[in-house]
């Protein structure tokens, strides 16, 4: 059978841990009630005094401070370029392509970011990135971060897929097929 004064002073202390504040007048009130409960109700006041974080622990100056150095520093931080790609139709795809006399495998290359943006000479980059209507620039930022892997997609497969590893452009042309000629035209392109 369990002590019903138990039950009493578990409940009392339980409304006193729920009160807005925990104030002298709050814990007077509670004193003058229940006074059998006298050292257990000081005890709890302590512990919640002591767990309660301190309600003014910045300065008005010190919060200005910190806010203009978040600022700061969320300027500094890289936008992230958007997808080139991403409203890139079939149509027009195959249409650079051929602007650029390439097979579309490598259109496709540079979409999945399978190509080391480095490696691409900057004259056909700059070309490139104006047949996408964008400049160099974004075009280089955007193909930096390696590959995702397609983890959306549905795959039939004995092991998990991996991400792509990004290759040189170079190496790409010659996986596509390009002859030696062509390939020289194309990693010759310098501005």
């Amino acid at each position: 059978m369990t002590d019903p004064n138990a039950d009493r002073l578990e409940d009392v202390l339980d409304a006193f841990a729920m009160e807005e504040t925990h104030a002298k007048v709050t814990l007077d009130r509670y004193l003058t009630t229940y006074p059998q409960y006298a050292g257990e109700l000081i005890d709890l006041s302590r512990e919640l005094m002591q767990a309660r974080p301190p309600e003014n622990e910045f300065s008005a100056a010190d919060v200005a401070m910190i806010d203009a150095g978040w600022l700061k520093h969320a300027a500094a931080q890289p936008k992230s370029a958007a997808d080139p790609f991403g409203a890139l139709s079939p149509t027009r795809s195959r249409e650079i392509a051929a602007e650029m006399g390439i097979p579309r495998q490598v259109v496709t290359s540079f979409r999945e970011r399978r190509i080391q943006p480095a490696t691409v000479p900057r004259g056909f980059m700059r070309r490139f990135a104006g047949a996408l209507s964008i400049s160099a620039d974004d075009l280089f930022a955007w193909l930096s971060p390696p590959p995702a892997a397609a983890f959306a997609r549905s795959y039939r497969a004995d092991a998990q897929p991996a991400a792509a590893v990004q290759l040189s452009f170079e190496r790409v042309l010659i996986d596509a097929g390009v002859s030696d000629d062509d390939r020289a035209r194309l990693l010759a392109d310098v501005d």
